[in-house]
């Protein structure tokens, strides 16, 4: 390995002040040392801004503020101002573990032909920080990322260490997606387009799991699904004819929409829910009749109870796919 390569930190806050120190203070325990923590404070109103300031005046982080633009612009502003060969995504809400910045530098410094670094990790609710959990989820590298990252989003921010060059390569987070799924269209863009993205079998860092208050929560399903479904829409339309049927676009689609019909009904919207049902089973043979049996199944119960099935269903599976550790 190099002589201990500069690493930058990049941490998008916004009305971070519950958690913005745990994640910066998760940095600055790493025993990599050569690092810089850049925190990009994306327009907070609360006191974000004060928390910080103890570390501003010990130098220990690097602070800007801009007006909001959500969380792609918030990161895009930390890497462009960045001096680090390598760049860590760490978002407010998640922690890294004293050994993570070292064994993915390892990672990238042993493995030139490596584009991106990412690990495994560790899920806890906010609620109960020292119960940890463990995704049954399997990891992917090379070639095989892009085919199973259309069957499941499987790679987190808190968990990638990247080159620099892969942004002078492949370009920035779209800033058109200000949050909801900005990272899996980048995950796809970097695939689809050949970077060499790499998984290291090690639990290196914690992603924070709240029931409401963010990305997670079930008001947000519906927004999260569709930009999803928005990502996979555009990516078929930058594919070849023999990329759709290569990495089988259109049964991915019908799963997407599905999915977004889904959210829909754990909010209580059947219009919604229906109006996914059907472009779901559009373009199949007997997909209108198929379609329009569910739909008129959704429109005669009773919204509360389909909203109790589709949480009870959801909860259940995310219980199904988190084990105890």
């Amino acid at each position: 390995m190099k002589q201990h390569p500069l690493v930058s930190i990049i941490i998008p806050a916004y009305n971070a002040a519950n958690y913005v120190k745990e994640a910066i203070d998760s940095a600055l325990s790493q025993i990599y040392h050569n690092i810089e923590i850049i925190v990009v404070d994306d327009g907070s109103t609360d006191d974000t801004k004060k928390i910080l300031e103890p570390y501003v005046r010990g130098n220990k982080i690097k602070y800007i503020y801009q007006g909001n633009k959500g969380l792609s612009g918030a990161r895009n502003t930390g890497i462009k101002d960045s001096l680090g060969e390598y760049v860590a995504l760490l978002d407010t809400d998640d922690i890294f573990l004293p050994e993570k910045i070292e064994k993915q530098v390892e990672h990238l410094e042993t493995d030139p032909a490596c584009d991106v670094s990412y690990c495994d990790l560790y899920h806890f609710w906010d609620e109960r920080p020292s119960e940890l959990m463990k995704l049954n989820y399997r990891y992917y590298s090379g070639h095989d990322v892009l085919p199973n990252l259309l069957e499941r989003s499987f790679i987190a921010p808190v968990t990638v260490v990247f080159r620099r060059k892969v942004f002078e390569k492949y370009g920035y987070f779209d800033e058109a997606i200000r949050q909801y799924a900005e990272d899996f269209e980048f995950w796809l863009r970097l695939s689809y387009h050949g970077a060499n993205i790499c998984f290291l079998p090690d639990i290196l860092a914690k992603l924070r799991l709240r029931r409401e208050g963010n990305i997670q929560g079930l008001s947000n399903q519906p927004k999260m699904k569709l930009t999803a479904l928005k990502v996979v829409e555009n990516l078929c339309q930058e594919m070849s004819v023999e990329d759709r049927l290569r990495y089988h676009i259109k049964s991915h689609l019908k799963t997407f929409r599905l999915k977004t019909a889904f959210s829909y009904a754990m909010v209580g919207d059947k219009t919604g829910a229906s109006r996914f049902i059907s472009e779901a089973f559009r373009d199949y043979p007997l997909g209108r009749v198929f379609s329009a049996a569910i739909r008129v199944f959704i429109s005669i119960v009773p919204v509360i109870l389909l909203r109790w099935f589709a949480v009870k269903f959801y909860y259940s599976k995310r219980a199904m796919l988190l084990r105890k550790v």
